[in-house]
């Protein structure tokens, strides 16, 4: 496999000397309180105008499309592919996104979304439990699959190329997925997400103990490609990179480095996600309201 020059100087392990913080969910991970239908929300619907909502995302797209940081990311992801020896991406797989509709920062990140879904003709199939029923049905217009049940990043990818996209996700999410898919199968997947660099290193500089240890494990055996941020808003994408997993890295893990694989255990720690069972306590609150309103 042969790669121009200017591809080969993007792969290099990134060691990053930032203090940033690590991002996290942006939402507060409250059981309490109805994430798709709450009590000024039907009033919300009546206002919402779908089809005036649908015009700007696709007008955030075309902005996001015309941008110097959209070309950086297909240059990126290109180089990507050709050193996976790889010609297209099969799948992408979103968790994470955030309500698009209220959200500046969701709205930018879906445009990407929806750019590299056009781009590689790829099947999306996207999860984030604040999606709103007219999120939820835009999501679906634009040709995205809507999974219904909370997987709690452990979804398992397939045989083809699959490109995870986590913008600003819970690391907690990132760690999931990683233990689900922990061994060769990785070599399938293009992860655009928080920097594992930037992750790791905070973790390291604040001595906190996190329990994110796929992750940590992983970190060296990551190439990781610098995005630049030169985005106008420049919040929407920082501390994001793509990260993939090379053949040629994976054949150097010690010899038991795939078989200590135990599912990521949390307890006495504060997670910032929804957990299955805080999504359904959310989801039987939010149908008997429904029914209420209903009677």
């Amino acid at each position: 496999m042969t790669r121009e020059m200017g591809d080969v100087e993007e792969f290099k392990l990134v060691v990053s000397r930032r203090k940033k913080r690590v991002s996290h969910i942006r939402n507060k991970c409250d059981s309490n309180v109805p994430l798709s239908v709450n009590d000024n929300e039907n009033d919300h619907f009546n206002d919402v105008n779908c089809e005036s909502l649908f015009g700007r995302l696709l007008e955030t797209e075309t902005e996001f499309r015309d941008s110097l940081f959209a070309d950086n990311v297909f240059h990126c992801i290109k180089t990507s592919l050709n050193a996976l020896n790889v010609s297209g991406i099969s799948e992408i797989l979103c968790y994470g996104l955030g309500s698009f509709s209220s959200q500046k920062s969701a709205k930018y990140q879906l445009a990407l979304l929806l750019s590299l879904k056009n781009h590689y003709c790829s099947r999306v199939r996207v999860y984030d439990p604040i999606f709103t029923p007219i999120e939820m049905k835009l999501l679906t217009r634009f040709g995205l699959d809507v999974l219904n049940v909370n997987e709690e990043g452990k979804r398992i990818v397939e045989d083809d190329t699959t490109l995870v996209y986590m913008p600003h996700c819970s690391i907690h999410l990132i760690n999931n997925f990683l233990y689900a898919n922990w061994g060769k199968r990785l070599s399938k997947c293009i992860l655009l997400t928080n920097s594992f660099s930037v992750v790791v290193d905070n973790l390291i500089a604040s001595n906190v103990s996190v329990r994110v240890d796929y992750i940590v494990r992983i970190r060296p055996y990551v190439r990781e490609i610098t995005l630049r941020n030169n985005f106008p808003h420049e919040q929407v994408f920082n501390d994001l990179n793509i990260h993939i997993f090379l053949e040629e890295d994976i054949a150097k893990v010690p010899g038991n480095f795939w078989t200590e694989r135990k599912e990521p255990c949390y307890s006495n720690t504060i997670i910032d996600y929804f957990t299955v069972k805080q999504t359904e306590e959310i989801d039987a609150k939010n149908y008997n309201y429904l029914s209420r309103l209903t009677r």
